[in-house]
């Protein structure tokens, strides 16, 4: 394995997500201030009906990667291009083409879920929704051709530069012309994102020409045989979204919404600090498959220990920031906010868990059980939500989706150590038990600490001494005294120029 590219492709995806996380977070606090939480709801809700578009392009994208890194270690630029080419005029006709049958579509959900007075508002962004979509979704095919070359530290440079593109032209824009002005920020966001991705790509495969204009059948058909598979996965994936933040808009209002939104991208954050850092190795396990597949097993192993390292302590020191994040972005300590990324760190946590497992079916293009476990996360949210939503509220329609991501991925392990005869005691890595003590005490000590906290503001003595404390309590001294912390130094060590 090219174990320095993984660590700096690694290395990056971390730096990226942490980057972005740091422009979303300012970039949330001063929209809050300027447009209100109820206009983001607005934002959020149609963001999610035109996201359904994104299920013309995830199976493409995978299909990208997979198969650039397929003849990309052939050395076969030639092909790379006209895979490359055929991937963008595809999803380009596809995804623009689902566009315009979902402009009526959609109008007719907003309607539906939006009061009166909120609807023309919503239906005057759609457009700029549905087109920065189309735009985005065929960047994302050509960020899964850097990917497919193993170069994700191009690719994560690219997100993180939109990221803050994005930030720049909501800052110009939303104060003179409101949720019309975070259209437009996205809108030209995306089309930088899409012409600088095709910079760096032309500048990696100089075949490819200044404008795609070639199309290959048999390129196409090997492509779209993977990518049906991973079509039906994708289904799922896209929609739970827009499901749930329908139901919240429908049965707990706008608000709870846009909450819903706010406490979903803080979670988020954090777990794509993980998955990504994890996701690189979706090339380097098609390329074992091929050369070397009995050394699948241990990867997967090796990283199911990493992420478990990683992911308890951080996702119990996400959900004890609750109270300070809501802080900053409300200005008030709300509790809805609280319980719901509480609820939403319990069941990303267990999708995360689920990752590696998912990566390499993904990587050998096994996806059976993922298909299943996707079909039965999307099913459950719909149920249950809908139940949960119209007898119990709002909040309860968090408690559903957070249960039906959890069942549904849990599904993919099982059915992959099962498929493959592993034991399931590797999911309880050796000597974690501090790992997990330090989580579920701090989180009960810190939780109450910073939920009662008076302040307002990150600077202020008592906030930042109690991040402090709890960063060292459950994150630092835990991860410290692991195993697994000198062995990752050790590795890194070897992998740094002398």
């Amino acid at each position: 394995m090219k174990t320095r590219q993984i660590f700096d492709n690694a290395l990056s995806a971390l730096a990226q997500i942490l980057g972005s996380a740091a422009v979303l977070f300012f970039l949330y606090r001063f929209l809050v201030r300027t447009i209100g939480v109820e206009r983001l709801g607005i934002w959020s809700l149609v963001l999610a009906t035109t996201s359904i578009v994104t299920l013309a392009n995830q199976g493409f994208s995978t299909g990208v990667v997979k198969f650039v890194a397929k003849y990309a270690a052939r050395g076969d630029s030639s092909r790379v291009s006209l895979l490359l080419q055929t991937a963008l005029l595809s999803i380009a006709v596809a995804v623009g083409a689902a566009s315009l049958l979902l402009y009526p579509v959609g109008s007719w959900a907003l309607r539906f879920v939006l009061p009166a007075s909120r609807f023309s508002e919503a239906l005057a962004i759609l457009p700029f929704g549905l087109v920065s979509l189309w735009l985005n979704l065929c960047a994302s095919v050509l960020q899964a051709g850097l990917s497919g070359h193993e170069l994700v530290t191009h690719r994560n440079s690219l997100v993180f530069g939109a990221s803050v593109a994005y930030l720049v032209l909501a800052f110009l824009l939303v104060p003179s012309r409101g949720l019309f002005g975070l259209a437009e920020a996205q809108l030209f966001t995306a089309s930088l994102s899409l012409a600088a991705a095709w910079i760096f790509l032309h500048r990696l495969v100089p075949q490819l020409p200044l404008f795609p204009h070639r199309f290959n059948k048999p390129l196409f058909r090997e492509m779209f045989s993977y990518s049906l598979q991973f079509q039906f996965i994708t289904a799922g994936q896209a929609a739970r979204e827009p499901l749930t933040k329908a139901l919240l808009a429908k049965f707990g209002g706008l608000f709870m919404a846009g909450l819903y939104d706010m406490a979903m991208r803080w979670v988020i954050t954090f777990r794509e600090l993980i998955v990504q850092a994890n996701q690189v190795l979706v090339p380097t396990i098609a390329g074992l498959q091929e050369r070397d597949p009995t050394t699948i097993p241990r990867v997967y192993r090796d990283s199911y220990r990493v992420v478990f390292y990683f992911s308890i302590p951080l996702f119990a020191f996400l959900v004890v920031l609750a109270p300070v994040v809501s802080r900053i972005w409300l200005g008030r300590c709300d509790s809805v906010f609280v319980v719901m990324i509480a609820l939403l760190a319990a069941g990303w946590l267990v999708n995360i868990l689920c990752n590696p497992a998912y990566v390499v079916d993904l990587a050998v293009g096994d996806l059976s059980s993922v298909g299943v476990g996707c079909l039965s996360t999307l099913t459950l949210n719909a149920v249950l939500g809908f139940l949960a939503g119209k007898f119990l509220g709002g909040l309860a329609i968090v408690v559903a989706a957070a249960i039906s991501l959890a069942v549904g991925y849990l599904i993919v392990l099982i059915s992959y150590h099962r498929k493959h005869r592993l034991s399931f005691s590797y999911l309880w890595p050796a000597n974690s038990f501090l790992l997990l003590f330090a989580a579920v005490l701090g989180s009960a000590l810190f939780l109450p600490y910073f939920h009662s906290s008076w302040t307002s503001s990150l600077f202020s003595i008592r906030t930042a001494s109690g991040i402090v404390v709890a960063l060292l309590l459950m994150v630092v001294l835990p991860m410290w005294a692991h195993p697994m912390r000198r062995r990752l130094l050790q590795w890194i060590a070897s992998r740094l120029p002398a």
